[in-house]
């Protein structure tokens, strides 16, 4: 056997995998909002998206179900869900949009977002329910907190940093 039959026949694998692959499920945030520096009160949503799948894939109906697993409530309330964003024949890669959350951050503290046992099915194959997205992390902090002792020392530092200045030019 030959080096390029040997390549052939990777290259001929590897896309044969690559066009069954599964799609996944990803967890983000919508609309520019920093997860890691959410404020008590601010709102945001959470998109679950279907990712990957064979070419012309399409969602063949309903899409959802399953569980949220929210680590680190009582940081956020979920106030909305949409479930089903994904039309019956849309492209996953084209509309890949599966539900939304809307959440407000109502105490601090952090934690992470996740999916767990969602349904998949397209126009090919039913995937069944065991889809997971990674999880998304978060932090929520008070704007009414007063500063950490660390803060107040630094300040503390800078002001006589300024007064010792100050001394030195009169």
């Amino acid at each position: 056997m030959n080096f390029r039959s040997l390549v052939a026949g990777a290259a001929l694998a590897v896309s044969a995998l690559t066009a069954q692959a599964a799609p996944v499920l990803v967890m983000r945030g919508v609309g520019g909002v920093d997860l890691s520096h959410l404020l008590i009160g601010q709102t945001f949503q959470v998109e679950v998206i279907i990712q990957g799948g064979a070419a012309g894939e399409k969602d063949a109906g309903f899409s959802g179900g399953g569980n949220l697993d929210p680590d680190g409530s009582p940081a956020l309330n979920i106030t909305n869900f949409v479930n089903g964003t994904v039309k019956s024949g849309a492209e996953w890669n084209l509309d890949p949009s599966l539900f939304i959350f809307d959440y407000t951050a109502v105490a601090e503290g952090s934690g992470f977002l996740a999916t767990d046992s969602q349904c998949l099915n397209s126009n090919f194959q039913d995937y069944g329910c065991n889809f997971s997205s990674g999880p998304l992390a978060f932090t929520v902090r008070d704007p009414n907190k007063l500063p950490e002792p660390a803060t107040l020392a630094l300040t503390g530092l800078a002001l006589l940093g300024l007064g010792a200045f100050r001394r030195r030019a009169a």
